[in-house]
């Protein structure tokens, strides 16, 4: 496959939402690091509106002068906008649920008020010179109507990336595969992100699933850590690319791979997997 391929990772925010995982302010900066060392693309870090300790941590990130720009994941809300773009962020992850069950159990929105809510948002974001993707948060259970209604806004808005989350980890490959080619098809102007759950054991394979159907940047964290079973592992990712795609692993530095599994295995007290794939 010729055409590129970014790895966000974001141990430093999906990764925390691991049950008893907290990373001190000097770990966040070595994980940082090692990311940067082993060339991913993209290092997401929490919305810097959570808290001072956060925004600071965010900022700090943003001097090391790493080569992966630093993303902050941020609700559909002006306040974590603003605070956002109050740092050094290269851009914002915007984030709304579209699924009927986070429309009735999370933020209560509709369809046309998430958009409403979302447009000027991404107007702002863009005419600040930041980069935006829009992720609609548990996709593979959102009405498709109601997700291709959303998504055809906030690309004729101006993002330069839409996200599919298995938030809760219940798809298929082979729905993976469906609905991001028909987004890959539908919006060949924007780039494609999947950000896949592991609640059923599926999250590497239906991130493989994602970049063979189109999409262009792939969500994992270190040893696959995250909220309830976590998402793709960088390790899992690296090794499937690495036996089907190696040409795609060429500008990484996979020997430093086993180093970041190592330490935040230590950080946070945690055995790696006898079947870890690296």
């Amino acid at each position: 496959m010729n055409r590129p391929l970014a790895i966000l990772d974001s141990t430093l925010r999906e990764g925390e939402q691991f049950i008893g995982a907290f990373f001190s302010f000097e770990q966040r900066l070595t994980i940082a690091r090692l990311l940067d060392s082993i060339g991913v693309e993209f290092i997401e870090v929490p919305s810097p509106i959570a808290s001072p300790e956060t925004r600071n941590t965010v900022r700090v990130l943003c001097n090391l002068d790493l080569r992966a720009h630093i993303v902050a994941h941020v609700r559909c809300v002006e306040a974590d906008v603003q605070a956002a773009l109050d740092t050094p962020v290269f851009g914002l992850n915007l984030f709304y649920g579209t699924s009927a069950q986070l429309r009735t159990f999370s933020h209560g929105r509709r369809i046309d008020q998430m958009i409403k809510d979302a447009i000027p948002l991404i107007q702002l974001i863009r005419a600040a010179g930041r980069y935006v993707r829009f992720s609609a948060e548990d996709a593979f259970r959102s009405d498709l109507l109601d997700l291709l209604t959303v998504f055809d806004a906030v690309v004729e808005a101006g993002v330069q990336r839409i996200g599919l989350p298995d938030t809760v980890g219940i798809a298929t490959p082979r729905q993976v595969e469906h609905l991001v080619r028909l987004c890959t098809e539908r919006y060949p102007q924007v780039g494609i992100e999947f950000h896949g759950h592991n609640d059923t054991g599926c999250a590497i394979a239906n991130t493989i699933a994602a970049f063979e159907a189109g999409a262009d940047c792939l969500d994992v964290t270190a040893l696959g850590i995250g909220e309830r079973n976590g998402i793709a592992s960088l390790s899992g990712l690296v090794a499937q690319l690495y036996i089907h795609y190696p040409e795609l692993l060429a500008a990484y530095d996979l020997t430093q791979l086993a180093s970041l599994d190592h330490f935040v295995a230590s950080c946070l007290n945690l055995p790696i997997p006898f079947n870890a794939p690296i």
